[in-house]
């Protein structure tokens, strides 16, 4: 998934910010996206809340890019552009080479997910700094797999941890992903995430909101679709993950309730 988001203080301008989230998947039939609608600025308030994955009108393509925002933007436009003039797949190969001009004053990672003309569906991730602790290495394109882009507070945060069951005998990922994805969101949603979710010594904060999107990218066509919406969130403040939620503790356990 990728709640998508991205938030590089030390290279954020008021232009505004990405949230981390967003979650993927690919198959042979399409590649699915999640992801959340939160932009905000240098202080983690809401600049925006807007669709963070922009989709071609002429090709099964989106793109998500987290980091600065206008950059983000820019970029996934720019992509957009070469895809729907060369093809996805000299896109791809041109992009090798193009992205070493991209400005690495502003950080950015950029997930593309289309439909090669000689590989079917797929999806791409590159990034313009080095990650630490040995990650993505820079302007390299990598095939992630299946990817959570959220960051952690340390705890465990695997599908499993999170009690999410493994797709039922036969049934679709597309499937699986829908019936849990907002669940995921909401994990990560009530716990302060790194602002930059690639480096857990980054200022952590309640960055998922705004609402809850999945893009699915097939052979013939993109759809996208509004899954939930965070009623609570409001431009000019910040993410408030529990208000107008009533928490119960009982002994060790906490229980999330809408309040009365």
């Amino acid at each position: 998934m990728h709640a998508g988001r991205s938030c590089m203080r030390s290279n954020t301008h008021r232009g505004g910010r990405l949230n981390v989230g967003h979650t993927f998947h690919a198959s042979s039939e399409a590649v699915v996206l999640f992801t959340d609608a939160a932009i905000y600025d240098h202080d983690n308030v809401l600049l925006a809340i807007k669709p963070k994955v922009a989709v071609s009108d002429h090709l099964p393509l989106a793109i998500a890019a987290r980091g600065n925002w206008a950059f983000g933007d820019l970029v996934s436009r720019q992509i957009i552009r070469a895809a729907e003039s060369i093809g996805f797949d000299e896109m791809l190969l041109g992009l090798d080479e193009a992205m070493q001009s991209f400005a690495s004053e502003k950080r950015l990672d950029v997930l593309i997910a289309g439909v090669s003309e000689t590989a079917g569906p797929m999806h791409r991730r590159f990034c313009n700094w080095q990650q630490p602790g040995g990650g993505l290495a820079p302007l390299t394109l990598v095939d992630p797999g299946f990817y959570l882009g959220f960051g952690s507070d340390g705890r465990p945060n695997g599908l499993k941890d999170m009690g999410i069951p493994a797709p039922r005998e036969g049934e679709f990922w597309q499937t699986h992903l829908s019936r849990h994805a907002l669940h995921v969101f909401e994990f990560f949603r009530r716990i302060p995430v790194p602002i930059d979710p690639d480096d857990a010594n980054t200022e952590r904060a309640h960055l998922i909101g705004g609402h809850l999107d999945m893009t699915i990218v097939a052979r013939d066509q993109v759809t996208v679709r509004q899954m939930h919406t965070w009623p609570e969130d409001k431009v000019g403040q910040k993410i408030d993950p529990f208000c107008g939620v009533a928490q119960i503790i009982y002994g060790s356990n906490t229980e999330l309730r809408a309040a009365a």
